[in-house]
């Protein structure tokens, strides 16, 4: 039950920007240019362990869209594009409220029930705490109470849009039948930015730290054309389009049987020694020059065989509010270098077995600076 805890507090929050019109409100939590459809943002999420053990990382997307002009209404999908949670809101003067909350699994569905629905507000951006309480019901007769505050911290900028911070403590009591078990506590640390949505977040427990970070920004064609659970799904790749195409890459089994870089759980691929030894690889043979003051999201993705080889580069290129854009080709080609410098990479292990698997580096790029390098 506790590490499902960990998925159910993936989903997405909100929040709300400062003035007192709803319109304004609505541009913190909805990405610009959204229809009724929604434009979906697509995470990565790091996990953090506390004993030190390797990061691992996942994805989900979500979408937020308006039902009318009072109710708006968040779907969340999880890395194979099923529906993982629904929440219906409204927005009153500087709070949300939640009207209905749904979350998916397998064997069960969690239905929020409400204790004082007058005054149970989900988020805040004024200066009072605003308190919610729900209970999360099962079919059977165990449930989960949900107690937060939430708390309004800062007005702040990113990438030179208004942004706000909020803080949230959560308390979730398990209870089965009519004793209570357990209660598990979390802190979370919220970035929201103007007309991109949920910007980031930080969620802290007693055994380690998910960071969440927007990557992306799919319009709903192309996210249906990547949810269509065909070959092209998650970190599909086509090898006739890819940086080193005229390079010979051998894959130990056939195309379709690549798994995507979150399979593997401790034993996922990656570089060997973790992301500080990749940052020194980095910096040792980085030409400063080269990167030409870009800025931006500079993404490599590519395959890493069973034995630990890599080939099959492609980019996706990004400035900081998501739009597509293109880098230098000097800087693409000397990040490119860099990369399939390594020889060795560490190969996704699958029932004790090493497999092909897709895997991605992301470069944050500002002013011709390396901010940092993901995952």
């Amino acid at each position: 039950m506790k590490n499902k805890v960990l998925l159910l507090l993936m989903v997405s929050v909100f929040c709300y920007a400062c003035n007192t019109s709803t319109e304004s409100y609505e541009r913190f939590f909805i990405p610009k240019g959204a229809s009724n459809q929604g434009i979906i943002n697509k995470y990565y999420i790091h996990n953090y362990p506390k004993d030190n053990q390797t990061v691992k990382t996942t994805l989900d997307y979500s979408v937020v869209k308006k039902i009318n002009d009072s109710v708006y209404e968040q779907i969340n999908y999880n890395p194979a594009f099923t529906t993982s949670s629904i929440r219906e809101f409204s927005i009153l003067n500087d709070k949300l409220k939640e009207l209905s909350h749904e979350r998916y699994y397998s064997r069960d569905t969690l239905v929020a029930a409400y204790e004082n629905t007058s005054e149970n507000y989900f988020l805040t951006f004024g200066k009072e705490t605003a308190t919610y309480n729900a209970k999360l019901k099962t079919k059977s007769e165990n449930y989960i109470t949900v107690h937060q505050t939430t708390k309004f911290i800062k007005d702040t900028t990113i990438a030179s849009k208004p942004a706000k911070i909020v803080e949230q403590n959560i308390a979730n009591t398990f209870v089965f039948g009519t004793k209570p078990k357990d209660t598990m506590h979390f802190h979370y640390r919220n970035i929201y930015v103007q007309d991109l949505g949920l910007y980031s977040s930080t969620l802290t427990t007693e055994k380690n730290r998910l960071e969440r970070v927007l990557v992306e920004q799919i319009s709903p064609d192309a996210f249906e054309e990547l949810s269509d659970h065909d070959i092209k799904r998650v970190g599909y790749i086509d090898f006739d389009d890819t940086v080193d195409k005229n390079l010979d890459f051998n894959l130990c089994s056939d195309h379709k049987s690549i798994f995507d870089y979150y399979n593997g759980r401790n034993d996922r691929a990656g570089f060997i020694g973790g992301k500080g030894n990749l940052k020194r690889l980095v910096t040792k043979q980085l030409d400063t020059t080269k990167l030409k003051n870009e800025s931006g999201y500079l993404t490599y993705r590519f395959v890493i065989n069973c034995k630990g080889e890599a080939g099959k580069y492609v980019t996706n290129e990004a400035d900081f509010d998501y739009n597509e854009k293109e880098f230098d080709v000097e800087t693409k080609t000397h990040l490119y270098k860099i990369l399939s410098s390594v020889e060795k990479w560490k190969p996704c292990i699958i029932r004790n077995q090493p497999v092909d698997s897709y895997f991605y580096i992301t470069f944050i790029l500002k002013n011709g600076k390396i901010e940092d390098i993901l995952p």
